[in-house]
Protein backbone atom coordinates (compact mmCIF):
# COMPACT_ATOMS: atom_id res chain seq x y z
CA UNK A 1 0.00 0.00 0.00
CA UNK A 2 1.36 3.40 -0.94
CA UNK A 3 1.79 6.12 1.65
CA UNK A 4 2.18 9.88 1.36
CA UNK A 5 4.04 12.07 3.86
CA UNK A 6 2.45 15.38 4.78
CA UNK A 7 3.86 17.60 7.56
CA UNK A 8 5.68 14.71 9.21
CA UNK A 9 2.67 12.36 9.30
CA UNK A 10 2.39 9.34 7.05
CA UNK A 11 -1.06 8.89 5.59
CA UNK A 12 -1.63 5.24 4.74
CA UNK A 13 -4.47 4.74 2.29
CA UNK A 14 -7.69 6.21 3.70
CA UNK A 15 -6.78 5.19 7.25
CA UNK A 16 -5.79 7.33 10.22
CA UNK A 17 -2.41 9.06 10.37
CA UNK A 18 0.42 6.80 11.48
CA UNK A 19 3.67 7.91 13.12
CA UNK A 20 6.56 8.51 10.77
CA UNK A 21 8.91 7.01 13.36
CA UNK A 22 9.05 5.65 16.87
CA UNK A 23 10.85 8.85 17.83
CA UNK A 24 7.86 10.90 16.63
CA UNK A 25 5.55 8.98 18.99
CA UNK A 26 8.06 9.40 21.84
CA UNK A 27 8.34 13.13 21.13
CA UNK A 28 4.59 13.61 21.30
CA UNK A 29 4.34 11.66 24.55
CA UNK A 30 7.22 13.68 26.01
CA UNK A 31 5.92 17.09 24.94
CA UNK A 32 2.14 16.66 25.10
CA UNK A 33 1.24 13.47 26.99
CA UNK A 34 -0.49 12.12 23.90
CA UNK A 35 0.55 9.46 21.45
CA UNK A 36 1.05 10.14 17.75
CA UNK A 37 -2.36 8.49 17.24
CA UNK A 38 -3.89 11.20 19.46
CA UNK A 39 -4.54 9.02 22.51
CA UNK A 40 -4.14 10.86 25.84
CA UNK A 41 -1.72 9.00 28.12
CA UNK A 42 -3.31 8.30 31.51
CA UNK A 43 -1.36 9.27 34.61
CA UNK A 44 -1.80 9.34 38.37
CA UNK A 45 -2.27 13.12 38.46
CA UNK A 46 -5.10 13.26 35.92
CA UNK A 47 -3.19 15.68 33.69
CA UNK A 48 -4.27 15.80 30.06
CA UNK A 49 -2.30 17.33 27.23
CA UNK A 50 0.87 17.64 29.27
CA UNK A 51 3.87 15.40 29.08
CA UNK A 52 7.27 15.10 30.68
CA UNK A 53 8.28 18.50 29.29
CA UNK A 54 5.91 20.27 31.66
CA UNK A 55 8.31 19.68 34.55
CA UNK A 56 11.54 18.53 32.91
CA UNK A 57 11.56 21.17 30.15
CA UNK A 58 11.26 20.75 26.39
CA UNK A 59 14.90 19.68 26.23
CA UNK A 60 14.58 17.21 29.15
CA UNK A 61 17.32 18.92 31.12
CA UNK A 62 15.18 19.69 34.16
CA UNK A 63 14.35 22.73 36.20
CA UNK A 64 12.05 23.67 39.07
CA UNK A 65 8.36 22.82 39.33
CA UNK A 66 6.35 23.97 42.37
CA UNK A 67 9.64 24.59 44.20
CA UNK A 68 10.78 21.01 43.61
CA UNK A 69 13.79 20.25 41.43
CA UNK A 70 12.85 18.26 38.32
CA UNK A 71 15.99 16.36 37.27
CA UNK A 72 17.61 16.07 33.87
CA UNK A 73 15.93 13.07 32.22
CA UNK A 74 17.89 12.90 29.00
CA UNK A 75 19.06 9.33 28.43
CA UNK A 76 22.71 10.30 28.89
CA UNK A 77 21.97 11.87 32.28
CA UNK A 78 19.79 9.00 33.48
CA UNK A 79 22.35 6.36 32.50
CA UNK A 80 25.38 8.26 33.84
CA UNK A 81 27.69 5.51 35.20
CA UNK A 82 28.27 7.59 38.34
CA UNK A 83 24.63 7.24 39.33
CA UNK A 84 22.60 10.03 40.89
CA UNK A 85 22.58 11.98 44.11
CA UNK A 86 19.34 13.74 45.01
CA UNK A 87 20.22 16.32 47.64
CA UNK A 88 16.58 17.39 47.90
CA UNK A 89 15.58 13.87 48.98
CA UNK A 90 18.90 13.06 50.71
CA UNK A 91 19.58 9.84 48.82
CA UNK A 92 21.65 8.28 46.10
CA UNK A 93 20.98 5.55 43.54
CA UNK A 94 22.83 3.74 40.75
CA UNK A 95 22.41 4.68 37.09
CA UNK A 96 19.21 3.86 35.25
CA UNK A 97 18.98 1.43 32.35
CA UNK A 98 16.10 0.88 29.93
CA UNK A 99 14.09 -1.28 32.33
CA UNK A 100 14.61 0.94 35.38
CA UNK A 101 13.64 4.00 33.33
CA UNK A 102 10.37 2.22 32.53
CA UNK A 103 9.86 1.44 36.25
CA UNK A 104 10.41 5.11 37.11
CA UNK A 105 7.90 6.27 34.49
CA UNK A 106 5.16 3.74 35.26
CA UNK A 107 5.62 2.89 38.94
CA UNK A 108 7.68 5.80 40.32
CA UNK A 109 10.59 3.61 41.46
CA UNK A 110 14.31 4.46 41.05
CA UNK A 111 17.05 1.84 40.39
CA UNK A 112 17.64 1.37 44.14
CA UNK A 113 13.94 0.64 44.74
CA UNK A 114 13.19 4.03 46.30
CA UNK A 115 9.87 5.70 45.59
CA UNK A 116 10.20 8.84 43.49
CA UNK A 117 8.78 12.12 44.77
CA UNK A 118 4.97 12.21 44.87
CA UNK A 119 4.94 15.08 42.36
CA UNK A 120 6.28 12.67 39.72
CA UNK A 121 3.19 11.31 37.95
CA UNK A 122 2.94 7.58 37.38
CA UNK A 123 2.26 7.28 33.64
CA UNK A 124 0.02 4.22 33.66
CA UNK A 125 -1.42 4.61 30.15
CA UNK A 126 1.72 3.76 28.19
CA UNK A 127 1.93 0.56 26.17
CA UNK A 128 5.27 -1.31 26.04
CA UNK A 129 5.81 0.17 22.55
CA UNK A 130 5.04 3.69 23.85
CA UNK A 131 7.62 3.24 26.63
CA UNK A 132 10.24 2.13 24.11
CA UNK A 133 9.39 5.11 21.89
CA UNK A 134 9.66 7.51 24.83
CA UNK A 135 13.07 6.10 25.80
CA UNK A 136 14.13 6.43 22.16
CA UNK A 137 13.19 10.12 22.33
CA UNK A 138 15.13 10.58 25.60
CA UNK A 139 18.16 9.33 23.64
CA UNK A 140 17.49 11.94 20.94
CA UNK A 141 17.44 14.64 23.63
CA UNK A 142 20.88 13.47 24.76
CA UNK A 143 22.41 14.43 21.40
CA UNK A 144 24.05 17.77 22.04
CA UNK A 145 22.19 20.82 23.23
CA UNK A 146 19.68 20.98 20.42
CA UNK A 147 16.11 21.85 21.29
CA UNK A 148 13.31 19.63 20.00
CA UNK A 149 11.53 20.92 16.94
CA UNK A 150 7.82 21.73 17.24
CA UNK A 151 5.62 19.19 15.51
CA UNK A 152 2.83 19.75 13.02
CA UNK A 153 0.28 19.81 15.86
CA UNK A 154 1.80 23.16 16.92
CA UNK A 155 1.03 24.82 13.57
Amino acid sequence: MASVSLLGVALVGAGAPAPVSHTDNGRRIFLHGTTSAGRVVENSHGMEGMGCAMCHGPDGRGGMMHGIPAPDITYAALTDPNGHEHVFMDRRHPPFNGETIKAAIVAGIDPAGNTLHEEMPRWTGLSPADLDDLIDYLQVLSQGNRRPQPGPERM
